[in-house]
C-alpha cells in the first residue's frame, strides 16, 4: 500500500501538467492521403479565460483565431468560427482529451468528414493576437467595380467599403461567374494608398493601390489560393 501511494505521489505533477491544454502543441490530422500537419496555440487569461490560434501549413493558413475554447477536466474544445465553414454543417470544430502522456488526441469535424488528430505539447503558447482591420479613406467608402478572367470566364467584381468608426472597416466583395458568390472578408486594412482585403475562410484576397489618374480606381491583384490574377477596380457609385 506504501508502495502504491508513493507511486501515486509521483505522478501527481505530470497528471497535474496534463490535465490543462496551455502551451504550444504540434501535430498531424490523419487525413486519408493527406495527413494534415497544425501547430495550436493555447493560453488561459487572468480571467479565467482561454483563447488561442491555429497554423494549417497545407492550408496557407498561419495564426488564425481560434473560437469559443473551452477547457475543463483534461479536456479541449473549440472551433474555427468562418475559416473552413460549411453553409451545411457550420465551423470545423475540434475536441481533445490530454493524457497521462501529455500527448492530445482527438477529432476534427469539418463539413460533414471526421479525421483524428494528436498532438505533442512542444513548449509555451505563442498565440498570434488577430489582425484588426482599419478604416479607409472617404475616397475608398464606396462602390468599385471591375472585372478579371479565370478559367477561361469572365469573373465581375463587386467590392464595397463600410467604415464603423474605431471598428475599422468592413468590405463586401462579390464575384459573378457561372454563378454568384458572395466572398467573407475578415480584414480590411489601408496603409496610405495601398488596400489589403482578405478571406481567411475562402483563401481569396485582393492587393492594390489607390490611383487618381484618368479617374479613381483600384489597380491590383486578385488572390484565389495560389493563383493571381490582375484586378483593376474602379470607383462605381456611393455605398
Amino acid at each position: 500500500m506504501r508502495g502504491l501511494f508513493l507511486v501515486a505521489l509521483a505522478l501527481l505533477p505530470a497528471l497535474a501538467f496534463g490535465v490543462t491544454p496551455a502551451g504550444r502543441w504540434q501535430g498531424l490530422v490523419d487525413v486519408p492521403g493527406r495527413p494534415l500537419p497544425l501547430v495550436v496555440d493555447l493560453a488561459q487569461g487572468a480571467d479565467g479565460g482561454w483563447s488561442g490560434s491555429i497554423i494549417l501549413p497545407g492550408l496557407g493558413i498561419k495564426g488564425a483565431p481560434l473560437f469559443h475554447v473551452s477547457a475543463e477536466a483534461g479536456s479541449v474544445a473549440f472551433d474555427l468560427g468562418n475559416l473552413l465553414a460549411s453553409a451545411s454543417d457550420g465551423p470545423a470544430t475540434f475536441s481533445g482529451r490530454i493524457g497521462v502522456d501529455d500527448a492530445m488526441h482527438g477529432e476534427m469535424r469539418q463539413a460533414g468528414n471526421v479525421a483524428r488528430f494528436t498532438m505533442t505539447r512542444t513548449g509555451a503558447a505563442q498565440v498570434e493576437a488577430p489582425p484588426r482591420s482599419t478604416p479607409v479613406a472617404a475616397d475608398l467608402a464606396q462602390t468599385w467595380r471591375g472585372d478579371f478572367e479565370l478559367g477561361g470566364y469572365p469573373r465581375h467584381v463587386t467590392l464595397t467599403f463600410e467604415n464603423h468608426g474605431d471598428a475599422g472597416a468592413t468590405a463586401t466583395l462579390v464575384v459573378v461567374g457561372k454563378m454568384t458568390t458572395t466572398v467573407p472578408i475578415d480584414l480590411v486594412v489601408q496603409d496610405g494608398a495601398n488596400l489589403r482585403i482578405e478571406s481567411q475562410a475562402t483563401g481569396i484576397a485582393f492587393e492594390g493601390r489607390l490611383e487618381s489618374a484618368g479617374g479613381q480606381q483600384l489597380q491590383g491583384i486578385i488572390e484565389i489560393g495560389s493563383i493571381e490574377r490582375a484586378l483593376v477596380l474602379h470607383a462605381g457609385g456611393a455605398s
